[in-house]
């Protein structure tokens, strides 16, 4: 399975699984998924709170999807979010 193959090279390369986080200024969340967790798609309104969400649902989707992993599952949490400042001039 493509899946499975991707989400081992990923493992193998970073020793860890990568979770994009974007924050959703209009919904005012943080919305994590990951392409090496198939099926990866929560929110939360706090990063910590995502990372709690994650810690649950990582293994438990890698076990739906076959993905064989070890008993813990190293992951990072790349966040991403943008805002913009305004500048006066003199």
């Amino acid at each position: 399975d493509a899946g499975s193959r991707y989400t081992s090279a990923v493992a193998e390369i970073s020793g860890r699984l990568i979770v994009n986080a974007i924050w959703d200024d209009e919904a005012r969340v943080w919305v994590a998924s990951s392409y090496a967790v198939p099926g990866l798609a929560t929110e939360a309104d706090e990063i910590d709170a995502l990372v709690e969400k994650l810690n649950a649902m990582i293994p438990e989707l890698l076990d739906a999807n076959g993905v064989a992993h070890a008993p813990d599952v190293p992951f990072e949490v790349v966040a991403q979010r943008f805002a913009a400042t305004s500048c006066s001039s003199s």
